[in-house]
């Protein structure tokens, strides 16, 4: 046991629990009334005595009851996505964060080693279970559907069913968070926003579901760009959808898009809609909104408040929604963008948190927020519809709701384990670490922005300022990242590679092989590549077309591997790849038959294509990034540690992101489970 521990079932911590105190004087003082009345005079009202006796022993037991059940130790786990070990060692050196500074200094500090690969869904999911990849069967955003006749590809974040006419939706992680370990063991817990978390399960206490949680059409956040004429930038193919309209006559009529409804037979389903005008006024740069009764007047550069909508799926059934509107530009032309539909918190599609009301007591206590899993829209910035200071509106109004949210819950936690999960750095540095690295395509001045990655590092600094500030003695306070960041200057296709290589071949006639691998020929290709660094093998008995003999498997691999270390890149020379992660040896465990075969660790400033992370073959094997998402961490996992920070004097020996799970587990008494293969990082000194 650690010696700034209480076990919960074997007593209190007085300093905290005064409640506790009130029971014992408030029986006591229903004691000594009781002796009173018989040995001294008293006033002639017995009833009124016997009241107020009865009165003080029923509020003494239940004070106490209450007590029993909840003050408990606590342990607060802030999650903060992408803090960087480098970043933040070189800030803290220029004293920009004194916050994490003390913490370090009058705590612990270490590098915390992430998973293979680095992703933010499979790390984050080892941390939630204790597990390894291999355990909990997520490997990468992407994944494939094992024995499938296409290779269809899925995401990783959940499954949605059909049952019995119903939609339905489950986790595809196999492990146990460790919070639910902690409920077997009538532990309250509290977990905000942790990624891969939807849908939410039964615990003792309240969840709230993080990434994973889809936008109201299922997707996992599309945007749309009300526009007057066609944007530049259109592709056909945007995340951030452009909704032509016709302002000829200072007025407009579209649509508001929701879920898809339900067709029959070959009949594409259509999204449901509901009709919205658009009246501009030109002189004074304002625009009117009209949907489902509501008015709303909107200066340009000016955000509306959170708007509630409903949309029909028949059948008398509904799916509430909410969503912001941004006014861009009224003329030359109109600029109207609009955040993805989110869930309403207080009447979602599907549960978002457990108990199943407690998203809307939240938004009733704080306000309306972004339910959406990954609510930053960073494509709507790559695809030049917002902006980068629009752009970071979203980002401060995200950090804003969290941080509200996150204080107001503090005030009233009192005792279990508390997690609360910040997006911020990773969002911020994806987008803006051109600027970091010395690069600001597709113009710009760098000056401009130079320090916005510190920026945001100061405000994760004055948020844990304030995390520091509700803890005492008592309270074990860990801070700790999934991975660190790198620069991504150039994309490597691995199909491409493969294909070049004699490994992967294309159907007659076909050069370069569509998204979702459509154009391959599967009675030649021994070896393919799907998400942002996997290999699979076309193996028999496992693939559909399978053609790899199982004995064959072991020297494919050893050649491709090799290979791979020996990639070059023509324009400078480098090592393309640092490190090839060989299945067997880091994805054993319950669900290595899903695993990659092979992993590409690249170097710094190489990162998957995004055509190979859909199953796609572009041109050439290394192209320049000349996108405005320029930073990344999906590399070498020994390139982008995590940290962690702790608010107490403990050893840190090499830790992993494994570690955290069986550490809570001990920090509580609780026995930790034999399936988790990490360690306990502290014990008592």
């Amino acid at each position: 046991m650690l010696n700034y521990y209480v076990d919960p079932g074997q007593g209190f911590i007085f300093s905290q629990n005064l409640s506790f105190l009130w029971g014992i004087l408030l029986g006591m003082g229903a004691g000594l009334a009781a002796f009173f009345r018989f040995f001294v005079r008293f006033p002639r009202r017995k009833l009124f005595w016997a009241v107020v006796i009865v009165l003080l022993l029923i509020l003494g037991g239940i004070s106490m009851r209450h007590n029993k059940n909840i003050r408990h130790k606590k342990v607060v786990v802030i999650g903060v996505d992408a803090l960087d070990p480098e970043l933040l060692e070189e800030f803290i050196a220029a004293k920009m964060l004194p916050n994490l500074a003390r913490l370090a200094a009058e705590g612990a500090y270490s590098r915390l080693e992430t998973t293979v690969p680095s992703e933010s869904v499979v790390a984050w999911t080892s941390f939630s279970t204790g597990l390894r990849p291999g355990g909990h069967g997520i490997f990468d955003f992407v994944m494939r559907k094992e024995g499938s006749r296409g290779h269809g590809l899925y995401l990783s974040l959940n499954e949605v069913q059909n049952k019995s006419g119903r939609p339905g939706v489950s986790r595809r992680n196999k492990g146990r968070f460790f919070w639910e370990v902690l409920s077997d063991n009538r532990i309250y817990s509290e977990v905000y926003f942790c990624p891969n978390t939807f849908p939410p399960g039964n615990l003792h206490g309240r969840i709230i579901s993080g990434m994973g949680v889809p936008d109201i059409t299922g997707t996992t956040g599309r945007s749309f760009f009300y526009a007057s004429e066609r944007p530049k930038a259109e592709t056909g193919d945007d995340r951030c959808r452009v909704v032509n309209v016709d302002t000829a006559s200072g007025k407009a009529a579209t649509w508001i898009y929701g879920p898809l409804l339900s067709s029959a037979g070959n009949v594409r389903p259509e999204n449901s809609r509901i009709p919205m005008t658009i009246e501009m006024d030109t002189a004074n740069q304002t625009a009117v909104l009209r949907f489902q009764g509501r008015t709303i007047t909107l200066r340009k550069g000016e955000w509306s408040s959170w708007q509630k909508v409903s949309f029909s799926l028949g059948g008398f059934r509904k799916a509430r929604g909410i969503m912001r509107f941004y006014l861009k530009s009224v003329s030359p032309y109109l600029g109207l963008y609009a955040t993805p539909v989110n869930f309403d918190p207080g009447a979602p599609l599907f549960p978002i948190s457990y108990p199943a009301d407690f998203a809307r007591e939240l938004a009733v206590a704080n306000g309306m927020f972004y339910t959406q899993g990954m609510p930053a829209d960073t494509w709507a910035l790559s695809e030049e519809r917002l902006d980068e200071n629009e752009f970071l509106s979203i980002i401060d109004e995200i950090l804003a709701e969290r941080g509200n949210m996150l204080e107001n819950r503090l005030k009233r936690f009192r005792g279990g384990m508390f997690f609360f999960y910040l997006d911020t750095l990773d969002s911020v540095q994806h987008m803006f670490w051109r600027y970091r690295d010395g690069r600001a395509f597709p113009s710009g001045a760098l000056a401009a922005r130079k320090d916005v990655i510190l920026e945001y590092y100061r405000k994760i600094d004055e948020l844990l300022g304030m995390v520091l500030r509700y803890s005492d003695e008592n309270t074990v306070v860990m801070v700790l990242s999934d991975h660190g960041f790198t620069s991504f200057r150039k994309a490597v296709d691995l199909n491409r590679w493969l294909s070049d290589n004699g490994y992967l071949y294309f159907k007659k006639g076909i050069k370069d092989g569509g998204e979702f691998f459509s154009g391959i020929d599967w009675s030649r290709t021994r070896a393919y590549a799907m998400g942002f660094g996997g290999i699979y093998l076309n193996k028999t008995g496992r693939e559909y077309y399978g053609i790899v003999p199982q004995e064959d498997c072991r020297a494919l691999e050893k050649e491709i591997s090799r290979k791979l270390r020996d990639l070059k890149d023509p324009a400078s020379g480098e090592a393309v790849v640092s490190n090839v992660y060989e299945g067997n040896e880091v994805f054993s465990g319950a669900c290595r038959s899903s695993s990659p075969d092979l992993y590409a660790g690249f170097a710094a400033g190489y990162r998957g294509s995004w055509q190979t992370a859909l199953g796609g073959v572009s041109g050439e094997v290394i192209r320049e990034n000349d996108k405005k998402w320029s930073g990344d961490h999906i590399v070498d996992p020994a390139i982008v540690p995590g940290v962690l920070l702790v608010n107490k004097k403990v050893r840190l020996e090499a830790p992993s992101i494994i570690d955290i799970a069986p550490t809570v587990l001990r920090l509580f008494g609780v026995e930790i489970p034999a399936e988790m293969p990490g360690k306990v990082l502290f014990e008592e000194e």
